[in-house]
């Protein structure tokens, strides 16, 4: 017994890294400012029940114990996108009925190959334009791994669970506190159980009471009394309680707490759980910077997605920053450029100097997919060609090279079944500096019959005149006049007797 009471002391006082505030980039701020402010209609305070606790729900995961500065994916897609799935399911998330979603699958695309933090919105934006692998596929990774999963398969899963809107909330004021209690009854729509939402704040030198026992509905017994000073952090609310006392430095007594979820394992605070005072939010003064508690919280809802156009690519290559993927398609299949063009928002150069799958990997081969479904103007729409373009460009200290091993286009919209266009000159084809692009037609190629002869010499069409027999036991006199090298054009000038007679004297029509 005081073995397992030390391990547990010990548990609680681990030292966790202090992590930097990570930086606002301009694509940061255009995330942060695309959140659609949450309108729904307060309920008077009569009409809300005195607490909520959704952890204690079954769409809720298990507790995490983060892997290195990954909190803002722990809270946004290990908690909150985890809990809205399984919510829209109505699954168990702890059971086999039920999916747990890994934080490290997009923590590990956006932290550069270094452990360091981020922000909550970047990985939701990988949820609402690709999808979230589940923690089955992704399967285990270290900290310093910095893991891409491999598998047509798991990416395929991967790109059925997306995120449809992000919601952002204003908590500044007791107006803001009861749109957000809301939100966590019922989501404001009449929901039988609500959403959680993310925030932002600093973690180290934080005080928390825990041994708190004044009222409270919930039965927590570990009370934040003092705001921390350093080390950006995420968390999780997933409810509030209002019957919870806390005294401000100034001996004030106020009402009411968020019921907050951390992702340091069940060992912190009250099995990883702690009461923040709405009055923190309420009076924060000129002194509560936004770095130290944000002024504005993060929700979400989700929606299922059916991909139907999928391209499946095989790469190997050394380092993951020198690559970036461009895919798009067109009409014609003799086309040599695709007519639209589109970025995927993960394998384009990200994830450090390393081969494919990660640091410690043997195996730089990487086996994914990208999703064309979205891009289709119409869902019965049937491009002629689709291409892929891999840039390759010298973005770390590490020189990358490779190649590709593979590369096709699935159809799943077929009655009998996916069809697959397999792109035949994509087999381990060495990728050079700058554009390596590829092409994949849905049309069969023909196949005929013809004497050993050329029609052109270098791009010059041959000045002979060649007689052919058609496909009807008939002949026809042919010349090649003219050939347009970019657009592939061929200009002729033929004879053709329908009589069958091989009278082809006279001269052909162009």
């Amino acid at each position: 017994m005081l073995l397992l009471l030390s391990l547990s002391v010990q548990a609680q006082k681990r030292v966790r890294p202090v992590y930097p505030v990570p930086q606002k980039t301009p694509e940061v701020e255009r995330l942060l400012s695309s959140r659609i402010p949450w309108t729904g209609s307060p309920l008077t305070k009569s009409s809300l029940p005195q607490s909520v606790d959704n952890s204690k729900l079954k769409y809720f995961p298990p507790l995490i114990d983060q892997k290195g500065g990954s909190c803002a994916q722990a809270s946004g897609i290990g908690y909150m996108f985890t809990y809205e799935i399984n919510r829209l399911l109505d699954a168990d998330a702890s059971s086999g009925e039920g999916i747990q979603f890994s934080y490290l699958f997009t923590w590990n695309f956006l932290n550069g190959g270094r452990d360091e933090g981020g922000f909550v919105e970047q990985g939701l934006n990988i949820a609402a334009k690709y999808g979230i692998m589940t923690e089955d596929a992704y399967g285990y990774s270290s900290v310093y791994q910095f893991k891409w999963a491999s598998g047509y398969e798991k990416y395929l899963e991967a790109m059925r669970w997306r995120v449809a809107e992000v919601y952002t909330f204003n908590a500044e004021t007791a107006e803001d506190i009861s749109l957000i209690k809301q939100y966590l009854y019922n989501k404001g729509d009449g929901s039988s159980h609500g959403g959680i939402v993310t925030f932002s704040t600093l973690s180290s030198n934080w005080r928390i009471n825990n041994n708190y026992d004044g009222p409270s509905e919930t039965g927590y017994h570990s009370l934040l009394t003092s705001l921390a000073t350093e080390g950006a952090h995420a968390l999780t609310i997933v409810g509030y309680d209002d019957t919870v006392e806390a005294v401000d430095d100034e001996g004030n007594k106020h009402y009411g707490a968020f019921i907050v979820v951390n992702s340091w394992g069940s060992y912190s605070h009250d099995n990883g759980r702690f009461y923040l005072p709405y009055y923190f939010f309420e009076n924060r003064g000129e002194e509560i910077t936004e770095i130290q508690l944000s002024s504005t919280m993060t929700g979400i809802s989700v929606r299922q997605h059916e991909p139907q156009l999928v391209f499946k690519v095989r790469l190997d290559y050394s380092s993951r920053d020198d690559i970036s993927l461009v895919y798009g398609a067109s009409e014609e299949t003799d086309s040599n450029y695709p007519e639209n063009r589109f970025t995927p928002v993960i394998f384009s150069n990200q994830g450090g100097d390393y081969a494919m799958q990660g640091a410690y990997s043997e195996n730089g081969e990487l086996e994914f997919a990208l999703d064309y479904t979205e891009h289709l103007p119409q869902p019965d729409t049937r491009y002629g060609k689709y291409f892929l373009n891999i840039i390759c460009s010298q973005r770390g200290q590490k020189s990358g090279s490779g190649t590709i091993e593979y590369f096709s286009v699935m159809d799943y919209r077929a009655e009998d079944g996916p069809r697959e266009y397999v792109c035949k000159e994509a087999g381990s084809v060495p990728l050079a500096w700058g554009s390596n692009l590829f092409a994949v037609t849905t049309q069969p190629m023909l196949v005929v019959s013809a004497s050993p002869c050329r029609w052109k010499e270098g791009d010059v069409p041959s000045s002979k005149t060649f007689v052919v027999r058609t496909a009807d036991g008939k002949y026809a006199k042919l010349k090649f006049i003219g050939y347009d090298r970019q657009t592939g054009k061929v200009t002729l000038q033929s004879l053709y007797q329908g009589d069958g007679s091989r009278n082809l004297t006279e001269t052909g029509n162009e």
